[in-house]
């Protein structure tokens, strides 16, 4: 399965200047979760397959599935052998996904399909996870196997187009059908939503968000305005979500405003901070919970010296040591209470979130 293009915003270069002047332009919704793919393995075109999913493939009528990046597994896996932040997604394919039609939809085109969705975990967004039922997975792309080698594997990813990829028509009659309706919302594969057809009168200076979907309180991370006739797809994403989403993950370091902010943006990680997390739970045998904070904070501080201490004392600006604390107590409290909710929801051990996405 090949990656899934990287889109652009609507204010980067290679988005052409005429695009939102094109009369197939169709508004759908961004959902704030996790990228997620997955094929029906089909025995009928097993050299079709790229030679990882077939090796995790679980036999015929596998869904194989994976991250942006990354094939991670067979839904026939144990639970224990795939990451906690999957669970919730993995049931989706078990509980909510009709491989039957899949493997119908395969005789119509020649070829096996790979569904692209957005894995609804809590990161930026809150939809309400811990109030009402949210899908699993929410579809937005469907892409032929025998159409990858159309897309741009190397160089600025960027620059890599849709080529190849359903129209939205199709993609939406294609998710209809593999999609379980009697499965219980929270392990439900859905459509992603279709805000509007404006045809070629948008313009993304002036566009105002709509609420999500999912939630009437909750505005929408962004919108993806995409052309089928152009291939393409760009993202517009409103202000405050991402003064929401730097707030969640730091500022970048680019972005920094003092030394000690560039420092805890450069080196406090989310992996650096769950990997501190997992020795205090596991090895220390600590209950997990946002208290964990007292200590984490400055655990994950000396770690980033220990570590990286040469990298420090070679910055080629000043930071004082001391500012670095606060700094990373609210970085380590936001990925607790991620981890929290997410494990709630993947009915998983909070340990076991992100531990092998790290």
């Amino acid at each position: 399965m090949k990656v899934y293009p990287k889109i652009p915003r609507y204010d980067h270069p290679v988005v052409p200047e005429d695009y939102f002047e094109t009369d197939d332009l169709v508004l759908v919704e961004k959902f704030d979760g996790s990228s997620f793919r997955f094929t029906l393995y089909d025995e009928r075109y097993a050299d079709a397959y790229p030679n990882l999913v077939t090796e995790h493939a679980d036999g015929d009528g596998s869904l194989v599935f994976g991250t942006r990046k990354s094939i991670r597994g067979s839904h026939r896996d144990d639970l224990s052998e795939i990451d906690g932040a999957l669970h919730r997604a993995v049931r989706c394919l078990r509980e909510g996904v009709d491989t039957e039609s899949l493997r119908t939809l395969h005789n119509e085109y020649g070829c096996p399909l790979v569904v692209y969705a957005e894995n609804m975990v809590y990161s930026t967004l809150d939809y309400g996870y811990t109030e009402r039922a949210i899908p699993a997975l929410i579809g937005f792309d469907v892409l032929p196997c025998d159409a990858i080698e159309h897309i741009n594997p190397h160089g600025n990813p960027y620059e890599e187009t849709h080529a190849g990829f359903l129209d939205i028509d199709a993609v939406q009659t294609i998710l209809d059908r593999i999609r379980l309706a009697d499965a219980p919302r929270e392990h439900a594969l859905v459509p992603a939503t279709i805000l509007e057809q404006p045809g070629s009168t948008f313009d993304p200076k002036n566009y105002e968000f709509p609420t999500s979907s999912l939630a009437d309180e909750t505005r929408v991370e962004g919108v993806i305005v995409r052309s089928d006739s152009r291939e393409r797809r760009v993202k517009v994403v409103r202000e405050a979500f991402e003064e929401l989403n730097r707030e969640q993950f730091g500022t970048r370091p680019e972005e920094a405003n003092s030394g000690a902010a560039y420092v805890v943006a450069t080196y406090c990680t989310p992996g650096r901070i769950r990997k501190q997390v997992r020795e205090m739970v596991i090895e220390e045998n600590r209950e997990f919970g946002l208290h964990l904070n007292d200590d984490l904070h400055e655990r994950v501080v000396e770690d980033i010296w220990a570590e990286n201490w040469q990298e420090l004392m070679g910055l080629d600006r000043s930071f004082t040591p001391s500012e670095m604390y606060p700094l990373v107590a609210k970085r380590c409290i936001t990925e607790l209470r991620k981890m929290e909710t997410n494990a709630e929801l993947n009915d998983a051990d909070p340990t076991d979130i992100w531990r092998h996405l790290s």
